[in-house]
């Protein structure tokens, strides 16, 4: 019966990651919910749990420990490289032309904007928090993984391997840039954490904690497992559907096309909108709406058509700073002015370079 119940849990667990990775391929370059792929791993995580106590031997205590260290780094590089990131591309010839200018070495640069200037509640959100939260549960599984963790030396060499490399995957693939206060907020946030349980005496209770039984009740775990089971089924059909209906993406119907001007094209165009100006720098830009009509990039900005506070349905967001915010996808470029006195938007092609236009 254990071995039934480890098979089943690798069956599922293998299924699962295969429907998500083709979900991830497809579909997650836009706008998706971060709760949603948590929640999704948060269930994952308790199949493994709720099998282990049900075999209950030291054995499979040590190998799920491995399995959660696996759904965890899967996690953290589809959040940090995949997830919401539409023009991620491998060594991207425009990326790289523009990646040495939007690095951030200058320590916490990048905190101050999103704690004081006027960015929205949901990019600081993502940005520090999660930035801050990301590394702890790693911090916490390598506690429960082996003693040699629970001293700051090892800790810290492994955290800064791990930061190193989503900085490596995100250059490779065109999905960010260097910023030190990444480092600051993911080393530091998992510090923090290690400090207060290694300071409350935790470490011990919770590496007993996973490799026992917790004495409930046979029939309980069957009825949790059994629960889990379920709910991680249901998410699984529901990528599915997602993955077959007409179109993927949920923003699919919705796009920019781009048509350079070559000829004669030496001053940005000006135009006057509600409350800023939009600067168009040797491009026609149309904008196709959800039912196929199309507009000009003024037209769907006078009328609303697109939603200034969530570009990120079609756009990388690749930088926060000195007042900008600097959105990119593979054939356009927007800067858009984020002070108090200026809203400006400037957009142009793909080889668009920010020049302080916003100061």
């Amino acid at each position: 019966m254990d071995k039934k119940l480890v098979i089943f849990n690798y069956i599922i667990l293998l299924f699962s990651i295969i429907v998500f990775g083709e979900y991830l391929i497809n579909f997650a370059t836009y706008s998706s919910s971060y709760i949603l792929f948590l929640l999704f791993f948060i269930l994952l995580s308790l199949h493994v749990f709720v099998t282990g106590i049900l075999v209950n031997k030291e054995k499979i205590y040590k190998q799920n420990i491995k399995l959660y260290l696996i759904l965890y780094v899967v996690l953290l590089i589809s959040l940090t490289v995949f997830i919401n990131r539409p023009n991620f591309a491998l060594f991207d010839a425009n990326f790289l032309k523009t990646y040495a200018k939007e690095i951030n070495f200058i320590p916490f640069k990048t905190i101050v904007h999103f704690l004081f200037d006027n960015v929205n509640w949901s990019v600081k959100l993502y940005n520090i928090v999660g930035n801050l939260i990301a590394l702890m549960p790693l911090s916490f599984l390598l506690i429960i993984f082996n003693k040699r963790y629970s001293s700051y030396k090892e800790q810290l060499k492994i955290l800064f391997i791990i930061v190193l490399g989503i900085e490596f995957c995100q250059f490779i693939l065109s999905a960010g840039r260097l910023d030190i206060d990444d480092f600051i907020l993911n080393i530091g946030g998992a510090m923090i954490f290690f400090t207060i349980i290694k300071k409350a005496k935790l470490i011990e209770p919770l590496r007993n904690f996973f490799h026992g039984d917790l004495n409930i009740p046979k029939m309980t775990k069957y009825i949790i497992l059994i629960f889990v089971s379920v709910a991680i089924i249901v998410m699984d059909i529901l990528f599915i559907i997602d993955l077959n209906r007409e179109g993927y993406g949920k923003f699919n119907n919705e796009y920019f096309s781009v048509i350079p001007i070559n000829e004669r094209c030496a001053d940005m165009k000006r135009i006057e909108l509600d409350g800023y100006d939009l600067y168009i720098d040797c491009v026609d830009v149309l904008f196709a709406g959800e039912n196929d009509y199309y507009y000009s990039l003024e037209e769907a900005l006078r009328n609303r058509v697109i939603d200034l506070n969530h570009l990120d349905k079609y756009f990388n967001v690749v930088k926060y700073a000195d007042n900008v915010v600097v959105y990119r996808n593979n054939d356009l470029t927007m800067f858009r002015c984020n002070t108090n006195n200026n809203k400006d938007i400037y957009v142009g092609g793909k080889d668009m370079v920010y020049n302080d236009e916003c100061n």
